[in-house]
């Protein structure tokens, strides 16, 4: 209770009595200390605060729009570009090497891969690109606007970077390998740079956290 003391002792109130303070001031003031109660409270209590939710969109590698709740289950997502040299290429080996060592709990799984280049990425680049890392694996090209809505939700940042070839360009980008449960909550957020066998013993804490 000390540390609730503590973060209700920072709100900043008006000068004055709260007997002469406009009934507007008191209202307001009542809101944002019930807002900053809650937030503590949450803190608080961790494990039981909902995760951070996301949904994926876009067009599928087999050309087919997606729809909510089209890929159910657990989810190993990444973001990143056919193009790119070799961070992206190693993160989605990895991937699929985890999933293989999980076996059962693996197979529960459905790995993503979404394209921050989807001017290149066609739904046919990212088909032929993803069947080489796994038979599951799901590409997403999405929409310039539905890039925009899932790096939000995500978290993940891109960026266009030119070239000195100027008909050439490259995507700076989070390369950051994520878990959703079910209900879409992102329950982990991995390195891009583990093996398989490391990345499978995170994804599993992750589940049996849950």
């Amino acid at each position: 209770m000390a540390l609730v003391g503590s973060y209700a002792a920072m709100i900043m109130v008006p000068h004055c009595s709260p007997a002469l303070a406009p009934e507007a001031d008191r209202v307001r003031v009542s809101r944002r200390l019930f807002a900053v109660l809650a937030a503590v409270l949450c803190l608080l209590a961790a494990p039981s605060c909902p995760a951070q939710a996301a949904e994926l969109f876009g067009v599928r590698q087999d050309g087919r729009e997606i729809a909510a709740g089209d890929i159910a289950g657990w989810k190993l997502v990444y973001f990143g570009y056919t193009n790119c040299p070799d961070i992206c290429p190693i993160s989605l080996q990895s991937m699929g090497q985890a999933l293989d060592v999980l076996g059962p709990v693996g197979e529960r799984i459905t790995p993503v891969f979404v394209t921050v280049d989807p001017e290149r990425d066609t739904p046919g680049v990212v088909a032929e690109y993803v069947g080489y890392f796994h038979p599951r694996m799901v590409g997403l090209s999405p929409h310039p606007d539905q890039l925009a809505t899932l790096a939000a939700q995500w978290r993940v940042k891109y960026a266009r970077v030119e070239l000195k070839d100027k008909n050439s360009y490259s995507v700076d980008h989070t390369a950051a390998i994520f878990l959703a449960d079910p209900s879409g909550a992102i329950v982990g957020r991995y390195p891009h740079d583990l093996d398989g066998g490391a990345l499978a013993e995170r994804i599993r804490a992750s589940m049996l956290a849950r």
